[in-house]
This record gives structure tokens, C-alpha cells and sequence, in this order.
């Protein structure tokens, strides 16, 4: 059941990926676990569940260009000097 909302898509989508417990995530947003679970189930978030699975998901994101040496402008991963040839 899709819920309508492209924030709790991508959730549902990262912790399909990641194999994450719902529990240890929604520690990590700093939102109820049943509230999580009622949101992923199709219930209708609140503005304020949105923002926070929003902000959560942007961090993971940034943290990930970050980890990487992506990027963004020219849309590559930027190797370090002793990995080039």
C-alpha cells in the first residue's frame, strides 16, 4: 500500500536496503516506534513525523556524498591521488 508521501517511500525503501530495525531507526528520527510503524503501515503522518523523516533521510544522504568524495557538480565519485593510475 503506498502511502502518497515520497518521505516514508524512501524510508520504506531504506530499510528494505539497509535491513534496519524500525525500532533502531526511529530512535535515530526521534519518533515513537508505533508511530513510525503506523506511518509506514499507510496512516496519515503529521506534518511534524514528515519534516523529521525528511531531515533523517537528508542526513543519511549527506553523509553518504560525504563518505564518498562525491561530486555533485560534476556527478563522478573523486577518487583519492594514490587510487588514481
Amino acid at each position: 500500500m503506498t502511502t502518497g508521501y515520497f518521505e516514508v517511500e524512501a524510508l520504506k525503501n531504506y530499510l528494505e536496503i539497509t535491513n534496519s530495525k524500525i525500532s533502531y531507526v526511529a530512535k535515530q528520527i526521534g519518533l515513537n516506534r508505533e508511530t513510525l510503524a503506523n506511518t509506514l503501515d499507510g496512516y496519515e503522518p503529521s506534518d511534524r513525523t514528515r519534516s523529521k523523516i525528511k531531515l533523517y533521510l537528508n542526513n543519511i544522504i549527506q553523509d553518504l556524498i560525504n563518505e564518498l568524495n562525491y561530486d555533485v557538480d560534476k556527478h563522478t565519485i573523486v577518487r583519492p591521488k594514490s587510487f588514481r593510475r
